[in-house]
């Protein structure tokens, strides 16, 4: 709202970017008011739970754990929205 306060078009005059994937940025993102979303997603706290019971278990962990997250662009967030949460 404040880019449009200020006179300006979001996504057009100013780049936005917004962090979490939500479904209501990636619908933004699809009707051209942001220019990217990427995806922090929480499901992935269990994930982390069950990791750290397993450490605190003794039981081996992998030195990494590789997440994927997704990236929306306006190419391909309208197919997209059901993914966001």
């Amino acid at each position: 709202q404040a880019i449009r306060d200020a006179g300006k078009e979001p996504g057009k005059d100013i780049k936005v970017v917004s962090i979490d994937g939500t479904e209501g940025a990636v619908q933004a993102l699809a009707q051209g008011q942001l220019n990217g979303v990427v995806e922090s997603n929480p499901r992935f706290g269990p994930l982390a739970f069950q990791t750290v019971e397993k450490f605190l278990s003794g039981d081996p962990i992998p030195q990494k754990i590789i997440i994927q997250d997704r990236i929306y662009t306006p190419q391909n967030a309208e197919e997209n929205l059901d993914a966001a949460y």
